[in-house]
């Protein structure tokens, strides 16, 4: 609004002196010390023997003294005398304060991190952080398997696993149900047939595979006691098992490279159980997994009961729970 007057006040100082400028050039008006009778001699001209009067009317005469100054209106606003209305567009942006950051006593952000990486013979190293969960209880699951496992007094967890499928899904379940997940890919999956045994508690479970028709014991037996290596499976020369034991979780997995079956040969599969003192007499529930070059996984639940302890010493054969792995014809 006071930028308004003043432009307002200006405007009319500038019109007015206009006025009086324009009258006195064109001698309507005189200087403070003209008369009358000269204003009236400038009225009446001769012109085609008419007389033309002026349309400006007689206007007061307007001192001109050195000290006189223009309105106030008129006169630059000093600058604190300013006021800016508030817009949106010049208002203070809000304050924006964030929260804390949680840290371990190690100073470490307590963010929760799952990763995955895929390693030869479709292995999975899986690496799980949680600085503010040190030793804590989390459950690891991949395909039906699963692993009770606990954090490190860092609040990590390591775990070398065998992929069943591809892209292969992990879940970590912490006991107050946070859980974080992770995706990895593994085509070279499609590269291998797959078995496993998983079971909880001392069972003592055995799973035993026999390549190209060997014998109890003899070479092409591979089990708990002659394992070979994924390095052997990866150069064709045979499959190999994988034994992880996580707490109170345990799994025995044996992958054969499906590149070593040649037409009539087969891989005879059979679950042992040894009756031992920890197991005599127990109910087991077991679950075997099977995937043939990448393909679906078929999950199979077992519950049997080992027999009383007086038969500590002999073992447990079950029998026909895993089909031959076979070439699979065209």
């Amino acid at each position: 609004m006071l930028n308004t007057l003043v432009i307002r006040g200006a405007a009319i100082c500038v019109l007015a002196s206009g006025g009086v400028l324009y009258a006195m050039d064109s001698g309507l008006i005189g200087n403070a010390s003209g008369s009358g009778a000269d204003i009236g001699e400038e009225q009446t001209l001769t012109s085609d023997s008419r007389a033309v009067h002026s349309l400006t009317p007689e206007l007061p005469v307007i001192a001109t003294h050195a000290d006189v100054r223009l309105p106030m209106a008129a006169e630059p606003v000093a600058p604190e005398a300013m006021v800016v209305p508030a817009t949106f567009d010049n208002a203070p942006e809000a304050l924006v304060v964030a929260a804390p950051t949680e840290v371990s006593d190690l100073g470490l952000p307590c963010d929760i991190s799952l990763s995955a990486t895929a390693m030869p013979a479709a292995m999975v190293a899986l690496d799980l952080m949680a600085p503010c969960r040190t030793e804590a209880v989390v459950q690891v699951m991949h395909s039906g398997m699963m692993f009770e496992a606990e954090t490190d007094a860092l609040g990590l967890l390591t775990l070398d696993i065998l992929a069943f499928e591809t892209p292969a899904f992990f879940s970590a379940t912490f006991d107050d149900g946070v859980e974080e997940t992770v995706l990895v890919g593994l085509p070279d999956l499609l590269e291998f047939d797959r078995i496993g045994l998983t079971w909880r508690g001392d069972m003592g479970l055995e799973l035993h595979a026999m390549e190209f028709g060997a014998e109890f014991g003899g070479d092409g037996h591979v089990w708990q006691d002659a394992p070979a290596n994924a390095e052997a499976a990866v150069a064709g020369d045979g499959g190999f098992l994988t034994q992880v034991i996580v707490g109170d979780s345990f799994a025995q997995v044996y992958t054969l490279p499906r590149a070593t079956l040649r037409e009539g040969d087969s891989v005879r599969l059979s679950i042992d159980a040894p009756i031992t003192a920890n197991n005599c007499a127990a109910s087991v529930l077991a679950r075997t997994l099977r995937t043939e070059g990448a393909g679906p996984v078929d999950i199979t639940e077992l519950t049997f009961t080992v027999p009383g302890c007086d038969a500590i010493g002999d073992v447990l054969v079950l029998q026909n729970l895993l089909d031959d792995l076979r070439l699979a014809s065209n």
